[in-house]
């Protein structure tokens, strides 16, 4: 049996590589590259839709699929941190900026819709309010198949050819 003897400058050096280490491993960006369920609740009630994120380092992309069109993914992820921004185009562009966390295979936090001129929906309803929550959790493609089929039911309107 070989004995290894550490001096004291060598426990400080080992002390310092594993402290620096744990570091570089709690700033490392989250993967939150697949298909994510993505739920928020406004004034209106609660809107579902899959996205699709693809990562390259901290910057992310997307796709979205549900009802409210196709609109552009972009945002970043630092260590945790994420912020998505949903640009929605049309008659009346809009953007909803989601700011929150990683947590594993879920993700929450809070958003606020821009673009909308005076702060008010075509109906006079305020829609600034930046205390609406939002939630995501990572799917496969089954879950996604029951989200549309649930899209299907809630809005049969919108499935007709």
């Amino acid at each position: 049996m070989t004995a290894v003897k550490i001096t004291r400058g060598g426990t400080l050096s080992l002390f310092m590589l594993v402290c620096s280490l744990a570091f570089a491993g709690e700033n490392q960006a989250a993967n939150v590259s697949g298909k994510w369920q993505l739920s928020w609740e406004a004034r209106i009630g609660t809107e579902r839709c899959i996205v699709q994120i693809d990562q390259a380092d901290s910057k992310l992309v997307g796709t979205y699929q549900g009802r409210l069109g196709s609109p552009k993914i972009s945002g970043n992820v630092e260590g945790k941190n994420i912020s998505l921004k949903l640009d929605f185009q049309g008659a009346y562009p809009f953007a909803l900026v989601l700011t929150g966390t990683v947590d594993g295979d879920r993700m929450s936090g809070k958003f606020e819709i821009q673009g909308v001129e005076g702060g008010y929906d075509g109906h006079g309803e305020n829609v600034r309010p930046s205390n609406y929550s939002w939630t995501a959790t990572h799917r496969t493609d089954q879950a996604q198949s029951d989200i549309s089929q649930q899209n299907q039911r809630r809005y049969p309107e919108q499935s007709r050819p």
